[in-house]
């Protein structure tokens, strides 16, 4: 879209009070580095647009094992679960490539928490532990002139443990085993509080070591945070987080078909294997010279490692289990500072705010190879790129009709320079690009009981690093997001929330083998619907119902109008929680609908598993939980869980460094968990 027709969208309307709830669960935290607001229910029910939040009393009764499984009861969010521990996660948000979460604008505290979020976006290094977190905000649809880029599916952000009132300390430790017999231990502390009425400091230290339920699976994170807090002023505080991450595991990987059928627990794929660590450091300044103006200052940095390692057949079978005849490994190094002032102006009737971002990314990107029968290392590839983003945004939201109706236009101007260099062949180019992306959000309170929304936003994807290698002139992607929805909440016992939505996705970057080279040639279309449905039928009793279809189609190609792949049109979970004393129950179901996992819609699988279809499945989850007061300073936790209650047989196809055959879905588990504050 020109800037002629941006500016027609600005001057059309004026604010985005983008909002949306559909689930359930909030209190009144802050969203550090954010312009959405807080995370309370008053708050969610009046955001214009699709949103749900996970808050700390969901995540203390859901049966998740981790991140992953808490977020598969989400309307529109699908995952597939490679490991079991967490350690990688493979995210998809209506319809987008689940691979490494590559698609997916992660956030920690309003921080972007992938490695590089220009030139290397997926969360091949996920900095977070569950144990850290105490909710997660979900806003899907394109959230794109705050937060940019890669955000065509909208925005996950996980906001951490706040620093407590009074000094506090929790023990906490977890062990889950299967029923092949292996265990996996989660040790997690968390010490601090206000040592004086204007400065907080909190330690947090979550470690997670032991197996999945599958062999060559062995895991060990370490996630170390301290945050601190200071207010110097009445008017002024300074929140800063250092963090130090470190993930060493085994990935079991890929089984062909006939080996599955066996025995689903073993690997076939022993050389696989992940290794990484960041260093992270978050501060922020906010200022409030009066009662209706805010001026903050987001700094950040970090410094990573990740090295991926696998099994490679050179004669042409390349990722095939059982045909290794040597050793690939990736190798990263990313540095990445960024700083972002903004400034918000408020009235009764009005609020603006503007902003602006600048990114500068420092990759470095290798590729070895070393064969099994001369053990000599080679060095495939030697890349580097540098990555200078600047971004700017405005938006302008008018409320009317005392407050019920609001209208906020908003603009983001990205632009972006990258410098690559090959060191082998000596291949060094340059690329810049830029893009203006308008929003415009629409809410309508049109009774005390129903809240109407609709939005449209233009988003944004960055060419990553492997593809500015090739020759051609590569542009950003682009997508259209639309919304329209409603969410009803007659009283305290019943809400419902529905959400029609579309994404028009092109100038998608795929590598073209005849032409050795990428380009911006695929277009795809995501469309559907989400509905969640909450009802407290007694004091103790409450059910979730939450429903998703989604039609996910190429636009583009040879296989023009056919269903993506790993993409389930219909998605469903039910949740039970039932309290009595200090007692609590959960049981949760989900159902994904079956799925392609190649582009041609292939349903007869071949001999190594590389296509065909993957069946629906349905999973079962179970916990109860129990609380104990000891004494007025100190207090309990216990519980025990069940995952894959049914022992359910399920798996996916198409990870990263292990596509070929059957990843298997995780077995039965059993968990149990005790806890202490104090």
């Amino acid at each position: 879209m020109r800037i002629s027709h941006a500016v027609a969208l600005l001057l059309l309307a004026s604010n985005i009070s983008y909002a949306d709830t559909e689930t359930t669960l909030l209190e009144d935290v802050q969203v550090q580095g954010s312009w959405l607001g807080d995370t309370s229910t008053q708050t969610a029910k009046k955001y214009v647009g699709s949103r749900t939040v996970l808050d700390s009393e969901y995540l203390e009764k859901t049966p998740a094992l981790n991140l992953e499984e808490a977020l598969r009861t989400v309307p529109g969010i699908q995952i597939q679960d490679e490991t079991g521990t967490g350690v990688l996660p493979n995210i998809s948000v209506r319809g987008l490539k689940p691979g490494r979460s590559d698609y997916l604008n992660a956030l920690v505290n309003g921080i972007p928490a992938t490695l590089a979020p220009y030139s290397h976006s997926s969360l091949s290094l996920f900095p977070v532990t569950m144990d850290t977190i105490e909710k997660i905000d979900i806003v899907r649809g394109g959230a794109s002139v705050h937060y940019g880029p890669n955000n065509v599916g909208g925005v996950v952000n996980f906001i951490t443990k706040p620093i407590s009132n009074e000094f506090s300390t929790t023990l906490k430790e977890t062990i889950t085993t299967s029923d092949e017999g292996n265990f996996l231990s989660d040790t997690y502390i968390r010490t601090g509080g206000f040592i004086k009425d204007d400065l907080g400091l909190q330690l947090q230290y979550n470690g997670i070591k032991g197996d999945s339920y599958r062999e060559h699976s062995d895991t060990d994170i370490k996630n170390i945070i301290l945050d601190a807090e200071y207010f110097p002023t009445d008017t002024s505080s300074l929140k800063s987080t250092l963090q130090y991450y470190k993930a060493d595991a085994d990935l079991p990987g890929a089984l062909l078909p006939e080996a599955y059928d066996k025995d689903k627990s073993k690997s076939q794929r022993k050389n696989d294997k992940f290794e990484g660590n960041t260093k992270r450091a978050s501060l922020t300044y906010t200022l409030n010279p009066t009662n209706n103006t805010e001026f903050s200052l987001i700094n950040f940095a970090q410094s990573s490692k990740r090295k991926f390692s696998w099994g490679w057949n050179t004669a042409g079978k390349g990722f095939t289990p059982l045909t290794e005849d040597s050793i690939r490994a990736a190798d990263r190094k990313i540095d990445v500072y960024g700083i972002e002032p903004r400034f918000t102006y408020s009235t009764q009737n009005q609020k603006i705010t503007v902003g602006a971002r600048y990114v500068n990314e420092d990759v470095d990107y290798f590729l070895y190879q070393t064969k099994f029968n001369d053990n000599i290392k080679n060095t495939v590839r030697d890349w580097k790129i540098k990555t200078n983003a600047y971004a700017g945004y405005i938006s302008d939201t008018i409320s009317l009709m005392n407050g019920d109706f609001t209208i906020t236009p908003g603009l983001r101007f990205e632009k972006v320079k990258m410098k690559f260099n090959d060191n082998i062949n000596k291949n060094n180019k340059n690329k810049r690009m830029s893009e203006y992306l308008p929003g415009l959000s629409v809410g309508y309170q049109a009774t005390n009981e129903l809240f109407l929304f609709t939005n449209a936003k233009k988003s944004l994807r960055t060419p990553q690093v492997a593809q500015v290698t090739k020759k051609g002139e590569l542009k950003p992607e682009l997508a259209w997001n639309y919304e329209l929805g409603a969410r009803y909440t007659p009283n305290d016992i019943f809400s419902a929330t529905t959400t029609l939505y579309r994404i028009d996705y092109k100038n998608q970057i795929e590598y073209v083998r005849a032409e050795d080279e990428f380009k911006n040639y695929k277009k795809t279309l995501h469309q559907g619907i989400e509905t969640l449905l909450s009802l407290k039928a007694t004091d103790h009793t409450k059910f979730t119902l939450g429903y998703t279809y989604l039609n996910a189609k190429q636009k583009s190609g040879e296989n023009e109008g056919k269903k993506l792949p790993w993409v389930s049109k219909h998605q469903f979970s039910i949740a039970t929680d039932y309290s009595v004393s200090n007692y609590d129950l959960n049981l949760t179901g989900i159902y994904l609908s079956k799925t392609f996992s190649d582009t041609a819609n292939t349903k007869k699988e071949n001999r190594i598993g590389s296509t065909g279809e993957n069946p629906a499945y349905m999973l079962w989850n179970t916990k109860i939980s129990t609380k104990v007061k000891i004494n007025d300073k100190l207090n309990a936790k216990f519980s025990f869980g069940i995952n894959n209650l049914f022992d359910k047989d399920y798996y996916f196809r198409g990870a990263d460094i292990s596509p070929i055959g059957r990843i298997p879905g995780q077995g039965r588990t059993y968990r149990v968990m005790a806890q202490f504050n104090f």
